[in-house]
């Protein structure tokens, strides 16, 4: 292999790839430890298209089974839950005001200051703003629903959950392989 031309050549070479431990036991790998920058550079051009077609087939892969766990409910197949969410995020409503409530009253210009050094997008760690109203003696909803808006985005989007994760919730770590729930 003298030099990797189109997007179908990297594709070809990817079936070697998926099937061998390392790439370096590959033909493209071989290529890879061999070439020249010059040779890699033009190589990569090629490579970068196919990853991006197999990102939009992982994309519209994904989208469907969305529809389908919308339709039929979250489901469980060997470690991973498939599950429909609705994302949101979090934003600061008055971040002045906020930052008062932290650390008190210390005057416009050093607030100001803080504000500044926070940036406009600021979101507080959402455990660590408990804990501090808990500390209080707040409720730590009563906190967050005077300081932050949670902007909920149109699309659904699939939520892929590896249950063998420490992070995974219980609630799918719980499921059979095989069961759904069903939507509500």
């Amino acid at each position: 292999m003298d030099n990797i031309y189109s997007v179908s050549e990297v594709l070809d070479l990817t079936k070697e790839v998926a099937k061998a431990d390392e790439v370096n036991d590959t033909k493209v790998g071989d290529f890879i430890e061999k070439a020249k920058g010059e040779d890699l550079v033009l190589a990569r051009i090629p490579m970068t298209g196919a990853q991006s077609a197999t990102k939009k087939i992982v994309e519209h892969t994904n989208d469907f089974i969305r529809k389908d766990v919308e339709e039929k409910g979250t489901f469980k197949i060997s470690d991973t839950v498939f599950h429909s969410v609705s994302p949101y995020k979090y934003k600061i409503m008055e971040l002045p005001n906020f930052v008062r409530w932290v650390v008190g009253d210390i005057g416009d210009d050093k607030i100001a200051d803080l504000c500044a050094v926070l940036g406009a997008s600021f979101v507080p760690k959402l455990r660590g703003l408990d804990a501090i109203a808990e500390k209080r003696g707040s409720t730590p909803q009563a906190i967050r629903d005077t300081f932050l808006h949670r902007e909920i985005e149109d699309k659904k989007k699939l939520l892929i959950i590896n249950c063998s994760s420490a992070s995974a919730p219980k609630w799918a770590q719980n499921m059979e392989d095989g069961e759904r729930y069903e939507p509500a």
